[in-house]
């Protein structure tokens, strides 16, 4: 009998596989190669905002309708892209200085002119990743969600920590600031979730949600861009009674409806009624 050195593992030899399970083996490896390494690809996408009265651009130095620009930000999240099926696939917005993964925030005023409240930067374009599809229109939400809405501002994160769009009398973010101005006349809105129960980090509901759903059936993000149309937002309101006006989103503020009907908002209950009017595709 042969002896095994003390200290040595003896192995036994690994049995051949047989031809069929061999076979099998070569099919499925490749395959499981390819799929580890063809994973959903994504492209940068960007799309581009801006006001307008009708047809005409306005500016906070460049008039439509006899109007100046005086603000206008607000809250994108809830992307969506929609398929030629109808399907919707949700996109994770960039990183940057005016975005996080879920929200961005678009502002127009640049401080200048009629914009006195305002700062110099601005941000006309929501930036992220697309996956390989055939896509023919967008669905985005105007507004914060409700769990980052009520967070604390404080410890915010962009484009959160912007203490000009925070309602701190509500425990949330301004969804939207947006007005006009004419040397007699002008309006300004604020919209935001109201009728909120609790504190900051506390907040149990809102029975005003006022959030916006944006859906645009005809748009090519490498072909199109979103209008925000002042017209269509002020259509009912009337600004030639030198009698300035605003909404800031309270329940007793009838100047609120018609801009409300434009967002598509029922006023008397915060919910969405019908589509809005507000944001139109157009080719770039």
């Amino acid at each position: 009998m042969k002896t095994i050195p003390t200290g040595t593992v003896r192995k036994t030899p690994a049995k051949p596989l047989p031809p069929s399970a061999l076979s099998r083996t070569l099919t499925v490896l490749p395959a499981l190669l390819l799929a580890a390494s063809c994973g959903p690809s994504t492209s940068p996408a960007t799309i581009e905002f801006a006001p307008v009265w009708a047809s005409k651009p306005i500016s906070c130095t460049t008039a439509a309708g006899g109007l100046l620009l005086t603000d206008l930000r607000f809250y994108i999240s809830n992307v969506e892209m929609i398929d030629a099926s109808g399907a919707a696939h949700p996109v994770r917005l960039d990183e940057t200085a005016w975005q996080s993964t879920e929200v961005a925030l678009l502002d127009f005023e640049d401080g200048s002119g009629a914009c006195e409240n305002g700062t110099a930067e601005t941000n006309e374009t929501l930036h992220f990743q697309l996956a390989g599809h055939d896509y023919i229109g967008i669905r985005l939400q105007l507004g914060v969600p409700f769990e980052l809405n009520h967070a604390d501002p404080l410890q915010a994160s962009p484009p959160l920590d912007d203490s000009a769009m925070h309602w701190h009398w509500r425990s949330g973010y301004k969804f939207i600031r947006a007005g006009v101005s004419s040397e007699t006349d002008g309006f300004w809105l604020h919209t935001g979730s109201a009728g909120c129960e609790g504190t900051v980090q506390n907040i149990s509901g809102c029975r005003f949600p006022n959030r916006v759903t944006i859906e645009l059936p005809d748009f090519r993000v490498d072909k199109d861009r979103v209008l925000f149309d002042f017209a269509a937002l002020l259509k009912g309101t009337d600004l030639t009674d030198a009698l300035p006006g605003d909404c800031s989103s309270g329940p007793a503020e009838a100047a609120c409806s018609a801009p409300f009907a434009a967002l598509g908002i029922d006023f008397a209950t915060g919910e969405r009624a019908a589509a809005q009017a507000v944001f139109r595709a157009t080719p770039k």
